[in-house]
């Protein structure tokens, strides 16, 4: 997330703000990235209402709310961290093509030859998107909008 170009920010996050996708065009423009989105003492209401054109002050402290969730699950949840590693399990993660794997794995998978290695890196729209993803007890283990960096190996 933290390398996010503005295209990326309107892509991943700024579309799945309700009410709120109108504005991709002004955030590209602006060259809104994740540094500058991030930023509170740039991105603020005044810049909000002044360079992004919004004149409904609710539009705009949404947007601002919605960013502070945004950078508060990143300072939670670090580049690197480890949510889940079938190596560590000593177990071989399996699914069915189409079915059971985030969009991202899929289309990795579908490319790679039995026995060929691969890092892929997936945005948030081809991972667990604007939800991220809890375990059973609710507890967050990937947060909403992250980037994810998986190491693969097609064995069948």
């Amino acid at each position: 997330e933290k390398d996010w170009s503005a295209q990326d920010v309107s892509d991943c996050w700024l579309s799945q703000l309700q009410g709120l996708d109108h504005l991709k065009a002004e955030f590209i423009q602006n060259n809104i990235d994740f540094a500058l989105l991030s930023n509170t003492n740039v991105f603020t209401e005044e810049f909000c209402t002044t360079t992004l054109g919004i004149s409904n002050k609710i539009q705009a402290k949404k947007l601002l709310m919605a960013r502070n969730r945004l950078t508060k699950s990143q300072d939670e949840h670090p580049a690197g961290t480890v949510f889940d590693s079938s190596a560590e399990r000593g177990k071989n993660f399996t699914f069915n093509l189409g079915k059971g794997a985030i969009k991202a794995i899929d289309l990795a998978v579908r490319s790679m030859r039995v026995g060929e290695r691969a890092s892929v890196v997936c945005r948030s729209d081809y991972g667990y998107g604007s939800e991220g993803l809890r375990s059973s007890k609710g507890d967050v283990m990937v947060p909403p909008f992250s980037t994810l960096n998986f190491e693969l190996k097609r064995v069948c």
